[in-house]
């Protein structure tokens, strides 16, 4: 009888190759530097966008005293006149608010010219600019005196 012996491999015994606790810290810090330098940008454009929203309401106040001044020869301190459901008018998003009444402008008399004032609504704080003004003359400007509030 022919026996033949079957030949196995030997039995090597492969490492398991897994993720070492250095390997694994070394991404957690690289995460944290891109987060550090990311979160902040990303803040500043929601910021932004924030604030186009303020604009957007301030410019659809001013063209509502417009009309309002074309057919009563006045402008108006009340947001109820210009057509608003009450004198507390909110952006689309409810970012921003005219909180305070529509004050007299540069003439010192609301029937000549006008200044309005959005505030920014909570929880929205916008640090950089606070709250954002325009008045009749179309002066644009912002509680802090940052100029960059408008030309973004």
């Amino acid at each position: 009888m022919n026996s033949k012996r079957l030949m196995t491999a030997p039995c090597t015994r492969r490492a398991e190759r897994g993720v070492t606790l250095i390997e694994l810290m070394i991404v957690v810090v690289i995460v944290g530097i891109m987060a550090t330098i990311a979160y902040p940008s990303y803040k500043d454009y929601v910021d932004r966008a924030k604030r186009t929203e303020a604009k957007t309401l301030l410019l659809e106040i001013a063209a509502r005293q417009e009309r309002f001044y074309f057919d009563n020869n006045s402008y108006s301190a009340s947001a109820e006149d210009l057509g608003y459901a009450s004198d507390t008018p909110q952006s689309e998003e409810g970012n921003y608010a005219l909180i305070d009444p529509i004050a007299a402008g540069a003439t010192g008399s609301i029937a000549t010219s006008y200044l309005i004032t959005v505030t920014p609504v909570a929880p929205h704080n916008d640090g950089l600019c606070g709250n954002l003004t325009l008045d009749s003359k179309g002066a644009e400007g912002s509680s802090t005196g940052e100029e960059r509030c408008w030309a973004q």
